[in-house]
């Protein structure tokens, strides 16, 4: 087991990272960028000549040819575009191109802005200067995805994601049609089945608004179905629940078991959107061939699917919020905390069924600096004066990295996707197979999910009431080392759930123990953050990863440091037993990992 992280790393914590929030050719690109699928979706808002009004020009755009960009600089690939005036008049003059990432079809306007920051992402501009389009007359536009005016997607998870082309997105042109783009569903080069629906699975948890602990467990699900699935025919581990005998396998393909043990199990989870799996599932499925393989492979799915989905239909997850929290305010007791005083979230998460780990309770840790303590004055004046809204002495690059861990909007991937996102373009920089990408995704979602467990089971076993609670309350308490502030507040919005501990450190120490494990720790790499369009964070290790994120929570103001050490501790130990028992060698086969 990996040791406790020093609490002095964590107050003077400074990573190495990037920041590229212009179209500059030189920011450091994630090993990701964008494939194209077989399937094209053209999205049109009126049906050319339908829409025009007599007179006035039409200016449309349509996806023609994507040259697959990979992961490597120098072969970033490139995108066709065809405008095409389909109105009556003609055209003279200037037009913008703009080029948008998004989750899902659906361009969402004015970016950056409320609510909407963060969702989709501006890439760049193409500016198409001194043009003369007659009616029906089309103009070709290559993009080159390396080029300064397009930047790497920072929103998305490289498995899957929508590329939006929009011809004249700011209505400077008198047109008959004000709204013309086109949606091209792309992922990564070399992607694989698995990263694919790790992402498709992650656009489902945006586009519903998963809560956090719900977003871990249902990553659990989906991945481990995938992974008795597609272990079923290479048997090269032991599965995690179904035991198919290899006689019963035959050629069944991997990748359409993946397929459709993923969709399955986020139809049965996500049921509203199924429309949108059920599209996703035929493109998946088309770049199969198709034979006794694939239809092997589709009944394998579901057969793995159906027991998992059954697994776990009782697992204590719908009653995590009964009995509620009842608990009366007192010093050092959690209460709910403002601007919305919410009541206490999952009060009884920690008692939902673990996927791997012994119980909730297993690794619980013994507990923070009793408030009389200096101990406890210490980390109270280090969070009072590096978390506050106002603080002078937090620095901006702590500012950031509070900002690019915050993932406190529902409409995100919420941590722990954040955290599979990160692992996909990870996974493609390395080249990993399938067969390991379904391993390396069971192995990591189980250790987010029990995280989750662990960390709950913690937060409801101290009840530590949060840092703005204990700076504003602090003449309640009994230590003439804090001093009481009514009116601090913290730079991040508080969660409604106890300190202690601190669930973004312990999901950051799970993942960081994996992936470690997974890739050597001292593997460099680079994170985008959907809180943060555009701004990069470089690594040199997974250690350093596990800080920033446990730290983030120290610079929002919204945890004391024992609650972040002894929770990136924890996490690591749920990493290390996960790793060390879980999905074990079946000793039939040879595999990498």
């Amino acid at each position: 087991m990996q040791p406790a992280v020093d609490a002095s790393i964590l107050s003077q914590f400074s990573p190495r990272m990037s920041h590229s929030i212009s179209f500059s050719g030189q920011q450091p690109v994630p090993p990701w960028h964008n494939k194209r699928l077989r399937s094209k979706l053209a999205s049109r808002d009126c049906n050319n000549k339908n829409c025009d009004q007599s007179g006035l020009p039409n200016l449309t755009i349509k996806i023609k040819t994507i040259k697959t960009p990979t992961i490597f600089p120098e072969k970033q690939g490139k995108l066709q575009l065809i405008i095409t005036n389909e109105g009556s008049g003609n055209f003279e003059g200037s037009f913008d191109v703009n080029l948008y990432a998004s989750t899902d079809s659906v361009l969402d306007l004015p970016l950056n802005q409320g609510n909407l920051a963060g969702k989709d992402e501006l890439l760049g501009t193409i500016h198409s200067r001194t043009n003369n389009l007659r009616s029906g007359q089309s103009k070709t536009l290559i993009v080159q995805f390396a080029n300064s005016e397009i930047r790497t997607p920072s929103v998305v998870a490289p498995g899957a994601y929508y590329l939006i082309a929009a011809v004249d997105s700011n209505n400077t042109i008198n047109q008959s049609n004000t709204t013309n783009k086109a949606v091209e569903f792309i992922s990564t080069e070399g992607t694989d089945a698995v990263i694919r629906w790790n992402a498709i699975a992650l656009n489902t948890i945006q586009a519903t608004l998963t809560p956090t602990l719900f977003v871990s467990r249902n990553l659990a699900i989906v991945h481990t179905a995938i992974y008795d699935a597609a272990n079923a025919i290479y048997q090269t581990h032991k599965p995690y629940l179904v035991n198919v005998d290899p006689s019963e396998v035959g050629n069944a393909s991997p990748e359409a078991a993946v397929v459709e043990a993923a969709y399955e199990v986020l139809v049965n989870l996500y049921p509203t959107q199924k429309a949108v799996l059920d599209q996703q599932q035929l493109i998946s499925l088309a770049q199969i061939p198709d034979g006794a393989a694939k239809d092997a492979g589709i009944a394998l799915g579901k057969r793995v699917a159906d027991q998992i989905i059954a697994l776990r239909s009782n697992d204590g997850s719908a009653q995590a919020t009964q009995p509620p929290y009842s608990l009366p305010p007192s010093p050092g007791i959690w209460r709910p905390t403002p601007p919305n005083f919410s009541v206490a979230a999952n009060p009884n998460w920690g008692k939902v069924t673990p996927f791997a780990i012994p119980s909730g309770s297993a690794f619980r840790p013994s507990g923070f600096p009793a408030l009389e303590s200096i101990a406890y004055a210490q980390e109270f004046n280090t969070v009072k004066t590096l978390g506050a809204a106002n603080s002078t002495i937090r620095t901006p690059e702590q500012t950031e990295i509070a900002k690019f861990w915050a993932y406190g909007r529902a409409d995100t991937f919420a941590t722990p996707g954040a955290l599979n996102s990160l692992a996909e373009g990870i996974a493609l920089h390395h080249g990993n197979t399938l067969e390991e990408n379904v391993r390396l995704f069971a192995l990591l979602n189980i250790a987010e999910a029990d995280a989750g467990i662990a960390a709950y089971d913690a937060k409801y076993t101290f009840n530590r009431w949060r840092p703005i609670t204990a700076i504003q309350e602090a003449d309640t308490a009994t230590n003439p080392n804090t001093v009481p502030d009514p009116t601090w507040n913290s730079l991040l919005v508080t969660p409604s759930h106890p300190d202690y501990l601190a669930a973004h450190a312990v999901f950051g120490g799970a993942a960081s123990k994996i992936l470690s494990d997974f890739f050597g720790e001292n593997t460099s790499f680079t994170a985008t953050s959907q809180e943060l369009p555009g701004v990069f964070h470089s690594y040199n290790s997974f250690t350093q990863l596990a800080q920033e994120v446990g730290a983030s929570r120290i610079y929002g103001g919204v945890h004391f440091p024992s609650a972040v050490e002894d929770g990136i501790t924890t996490g690591i130990a749920v990493g290390e037993f996960v790793s060390r028992n879980a999905l074990p060698p079946s000793g039939r086969g040879s595999s990498r990992k």
